[in-house]
């Protein structure tokens, strides 16, 4: 897994074609998108690993952490008009 910094930089690398469109605004969307992102993968990463060809017991709460970021996604996206 990534460190937060490192999450960051790859996420303000992503969304530097938005820089100019954002402005000021710019820092606040990639560390709110930086946040949920790592609050994501920190969760999933707990999640215990079950062995390849059993049925996945996670996939239920996979399922529900994806629905949540992807949600938490689309109020940024309305947020920042992006």
């Amino acid at each position: 897994m990534r460190t937060k910094e490192e999450n960051r930089a790859a996420i303000a690398e992503q969304f530097a074609p938005q820089r100019d469109k954002l402005g000021e605004r710019f820092d606040a969307l990639v560390d709110e998108i930086s946040a949920v992102r790592y609050e994501y993968l920190q969760k999933r990463d707990k999640l215990p690993k079950q062995p390849i060809g059993i049925m996945d017991a996670n996939a239920a709460e996979e399922r529900r952490l994806n629905r949540e970021e992807a949600m938490k996604w689309v109020l940024i996206k309305q947020k920042y008009g992006i």
